[in-house]
């Protein structure tokens, strides 16, 4: 077995340990890092996940590089080896003569020759970069580079899973400590599209009284489709309404979506609308929208459902306090009414 191999042996045998041991994002990044690093006998290396807020890639782990280094400035997704984002593995030779690079002078100061950036897939989506660097220059082989990027998209299910435990592990917290519940709504809205990266994601209550989906909360959406009209319940994507997992893989075209003109004009492409219930009665609708056609996966899907399962439980203890605050309330003041009743009786008599 040559020197090479050895290495890989041992990387493939060090991810498994850490997909298999931890659920924490930011410690199997380090792990990841640091295996890396270690394993490969390069300078270092950083793993950037991407933020689609502001379109920059942001730094959860490195291990290797200075603190001066790190926090040279913002790492624009456009400007920072951004071919990398498209899905490619991408070599620079030499950082301090090639453009892709966005601190050159910093990377010099550095000591850096060689950067190899690699995209982090999770179901054709990149969410994010690794990136090795060496101190000498270095060409890495075709077959150096695949490994890599195979053994990263190893390591991309993991942060994924990761990502999933962490966002659930949120909305729970949020949900044993808030009864609002607008901002409860809010938050897995929010959750749910940046865990999924995905074009958008709202929840609806359903009103039994006009038969219709009023919207709740939503993300990613804009106002002007959200405002489009009246969500009729027997009309947009009814079958939901019975306790089915619902995927209309085109919402332009199909007539369970009742608004596709509207869906066409806000990028929209596949909608997945899931039951929300809660003591065996449907309360509403969760909803996500994606902005190419999409097939969810298991792990997608089970994240979708927990999530759905936990937000009923939310909306019926909101609606549980809202009620009892309210006859409270009332309790109050009919307690108020009978004591101006009884002092002015008393006056008067």
């Amino acid at each position: 077995m040559t020197n090479t191999e050895k290495q890989y042996y041992k990387l493939i045998k060090n991810f498994a340990k850490i997909i298999n041991s931890n659920l924490n994002v930011t410690e199997v990044l380090k792990m990841m890092a640091k295996n890396f690093t270690k394993t490969l006998d390069v300078k270092a290396c950083t793993i950037f996940l991407l933020d689609r807020d502001w379109n920059v890639l942001k730094v959860r782990a490195s291990y290797g590089l200075s603190d001066a280094y790190l926090n040279k400035g913002i790492v624009d997704a456009e400007k920072s080896i951004a071919e990398t984002l498209s899905g490619k593995s991408v070599m620079i030779y030499d950082v301090t003569k090639d453009s892709r690079v966005q601190y050159p002078k910093e990377a010099k100061k550095e000591g850096i020759a060689s950067i190899l950036s690699v995209p982090i897939t999770v179901t054709g989506k990149t969410i994010g970069v690794l990136r090795i660097y060496t101190s000498k220059p270095r060409e890495f082989s075709e077959v150096d580079s695949e490994f890599i990027s195979d053994l990263t998209d190893i390591g991309a299910a993991a942060i994924d899973n990761a990502q999933y435990f962490e966002s659930f592990r949120d909305v729970c917290k949020l949900i044993n400590k808030n009864l609002n519940l607008k901002e409860v709504l809010d938050s897995i809205t929010k959750n749910v599209a940046r865990s999924l990266i995905t074009k958008g994601c709202a929840i609806f209550l359903l009103s039994k009284v006009e038969n219709r989906l009023t919207l709740g909360s939503s993300y990613g959406l804009s106002d002007a489709y959200i405002s489009k009209g009246p969500v009729e319940a027997d009309k947009s994507i009814a079958e939901c309404l019975e306790g089915k997992s619902v995927l209309i893989s085109d919402a332009t075209t199909d007539p369970r979506a009742q608004y596709r003109a509207e869906a066409e004009k806000e990028g929209i492409a596949s909608i997945l609308s899931i039951p929300i219930s809660a003591k065996d009665q449907i309360i509403g609708v969760f909803r996500i929208y994606t902005a190419k056609p999409h097939i969810f996966t298991e792990n997608e899907r089970e994240f979708i459902l927990s999530i759905s399962e936990i937000g009923g439980i939310a909306i019926a203890n909101a609606r549980m306090y809202d009620r009892l605050k309210d006859e409270h309330e009332s309790l109050i003041n009919d307690a108020h009414q009978w004591f101006e009743f009884g002092r002015t009786t008393y006056i008067e008599s």
